[in-house]
């Protein structure tokens, strides 16, 4: 079994390596290969700092074209800003390769926590292109959660900053500024959530928590929907859905570079593919936070291969 994991910047790792962790505690996945696919489009400007739609959804269309190469199984979309985008693109329209993203699993987290407590209200935080799309917001009106309990609140250049270095002074002052504007809502005075739209934002989720009980005054929860798309691919995964194809079918070995190869029997292994160099503080940074859960990951993180033109 093959999947490509994908993020725009390194968000995304957490969740591959809970996914490799989940595959090594369970023994039911049997061999597997995960490709951690970093889909940030070029150097020093990431898909919310690009001009337009149209010239994201070609960067997109190009790096998805480029992870269906690498014959996988199944591509995680690790990312809202890319799930949000994907829908939109002419790779979602044409290809057969099963593709899952992340806004499904934080919608239906959200609805399933405001559903148990009707007088609760929800802070939706995340990028920009995630909260101009009123995709979360959207979706939990149509299953019936009134307009008034939700709260959009978009983080522009927080994601940046924690993939720069999730400890930073500047990572404290712009949550303090997201969490600021979101107790300046209107919400319901019951229990307070903190939707965490964006996979680099479970990396820092106790300092949202602690931010919006601090300047809000009220008991607040985080709900963090990066374990929910775990436990769907892993549940997946376990069920046999991604075994339909050949295990390890021939792919464009310039994807490769060093040449990987399958893993050996009963084995999970994990790779790091970048069309833009990772630095030294980002990759210890998020190393030392993926490590604990997959030391795997935070190895593959440290030798990860640099590809300028991987798309």
């Amino acid at each position: 079994m093959h999947l490509v994991i994908t993020d725009s910047g390194l968000g995304g790792l957490g969740i591959c390596a809970a996914i490799e962790n989940a595959f090594r505690l369970s023994g039911s996945a049997g061999d597997a290969r995960l490709t951690y696919f970093n889909a940030w489009p070029e150097e020093g400007r990431g898909y919310n700092f690009l001009p337009d739609e149209a010239t994201r959804l070609a960067f997109l269309d190009r790096a998805l074209e480029r992870m269906s190469q690498l014959r996988p199984d199944r591509i995680v979309i690790a990312c809202n800003t890319l799930s949000v985008l994907f829908d939109l693109t002419r790779f979602a329209r044409t290809s057969a390769l099963p593709v899952v993203g992340i806004i499904d699993a934080g919608v239906n987290l959200f609805h399933e926590a405001l559903s148990a407590d009707p007088s609760s209200a929800v802070a939706l935080f995340g990028t920009r292109i995630t909260m101009e799309s009123g995709v979360h917001r959207d979706r939990l009106v149509q299953r019936g959660i009134a307009p008034h309990r939700i709260a959009s609140v978009p983080c522009h250049g927080l994601a940046a900053a924690i993939e720069k270095d999730p400890a930073s002074v500047e990572v404290e002052h712009l949550i303090d500024q997201c969490a600021s504007r979101a107790a300046a809502s209107v919400l319901p005075a019951g229990a307070l959530f903190a939707g965490l739209c964006c996979t680099h934002y479970g990396y820092v989720a106790d300092r949202f928590r602690a931010s919006l009980e601090r300047v809000s005054g009220r008991a607040a929860r985080t709900l963090d929907p990066n374990g929910a798309l775990v436990r769907l691919v892993a549940q997946e995964s376990a069920a046999g859905s991604c075994r339909d194809a050949p295990p390890y079918p021939a792919e464009d070995p310039s994807l490769a570079p060093g040449g990987s190869a399958p893993p050996a029997r009963g084995a999970i292994t994990v790779e790091v593919i970048s069309k833009v160099a990772l630095d030294e503080p980002a990759r210890v940074g998020i190393g030392r936070l993926v490590a604990p859960v997959s030391p795997a990951t935070a190895l593959a993180l440290q030798s990860y291969s640099h590809v300028p033109d991987l798309f």
